[in-house]
């Protein structure tokens, strides 16, 4: 839905049970301010290709807490991870520290983009691009309810900006067409989720506010036209 957790509330919530917990940031790394020291996260996963600018199979990331470190290990046990990474005895001896977390040997093309990325988010800085989704987002939202709610859409994200990520979610009847006609006839690529989800995205480092406009303008015409309905059966699996 685009809905933003309140990370630190519900943390807190979870260890007053005597819980540990592992956040989902798969759709907030890169353009949600996430400060998982400050709030006491133990653990946290995400990818790096959505946000992150990194591309399709770039790696994954996983925060662990300071404290939880030596504690905790990984069902998978490679050799990255090992104390003497070369000793390859019938023992497994985990590294201390993060690098106990590691497996194998990355792909360096995508550790390469990864740090290309997010150096480049480093620069921008998080706040800056958090706002810029805000407003983003806001204009997508505004945009929506001028021309497509009167064509049978329904918004499901927060209205409020402290409550959402950097996408919305809208839903009609044929949005599996219309997210498939969009990305063949209109060159807008939305992301089609079953059974009726259509995720909008603003990507603050590259999409422009005048995109965003244009993107949704070329959604609404296209539904107008009703030259999705013309589509036969998807022949992909991606949506």
């Amino acid at each position: 839905s685009g809905a933003l957790n309140d990370l630190r509330e519900l943390t807190k919530l979870i260890h007053a049970n005597g819980s540990l917990v592992v956040w989902d940031a798969s759709h907030a790394i890169g353009v949600v301010d996430l400060q998982f020291d400050r709030d006491d996260v133990d653990l946290a996963i995400g990818c790096t290709y959505k946000y992150g600018n990194s591309g399709p199979g770039a790696p994954a990331w996983i925060y662990v807490n300071q404290k939880l470190q030596n504690e905790l290990n990984m069902p998978i046990q490679g050799w990255f991870a090992q104390k003497d990474q070369f000793v390859m005895g019938s023992k497994f001896e985990k590294a201390e520290g993060m690098r106990g977390f590691q497996i194998a040997s990355p792909s360096i093309l995508g550790i390469r983009c990864v740090k290309t990325s997010f150096e480049m988010i480093k620069a921008a800085s998080l706040r800056t691009i958090s706002e810029k989704a805000a407003i983003g987002t806001s204009l997508m939202i505004e945009i929506f309810d001028e021309l497509l709610a009167p064509l049978g859409f329904e918004l499901t994200t927060p209205r409020d900006s402290n409550r959402r990520g950097g996408h919305i979610s809208i839903h009609h009847i044929d949005a599996e067409k219309i997210a498939r006609g969009l990305r063949l006839d209109k060159n807008v690529i939305p992301d089609y989720r079953v059974p009726n989800c259509i995720r909008l995205a603003i990507s603050p480092l590259a999409n422009s506010y005048e995109e965003i406009w244009e993107g949704l303008i070329r959604i609404s015409d296209y539904v107008k036209s009703g030259d999705y309905q013309h589509l036969g059966e998807a022949k992909s699996s991606v949506t």
